[in-house]
């Protein structure tokens, strides 16, 4: 079971509206779905960094060319 399911499960128990268990577990749960995006962001970045060091024949290959590689290369990093 992954931490955020775990974390889902406390949010979703039968507790009342309101409780300290549920605001940590609900700030939990943002902690850990902000962790994934920028873990996501990070691993975005290195897919379009390694892009634009591919020569024009591999480019070429996935169906691209070079000024559509150095276009996603050079979108930042929440692009």
């Amino acid at each position: 079971m992954s931490t955020l399911s775990s974390v889902r499960e406390i949010a979703n128990a039968g507790t009342p509206s309101f409780s300290f268990g549920r605001a940590v577990a609900l700030v939990a749960g943002a902690v850990v779905v902000g962790v994934e995006a920028l873990i996501t962001r990070s691993e975005l970045r290195k897919s379009r960094r390694q892009l634009s060091e591919l020569d024009d024949r591999l480019l070429r290959d996935i169906g691209l060319d070079r000024g559509t590689a150095r276009y996603e290369a050079n979108k930042g990093f929440w692009a």
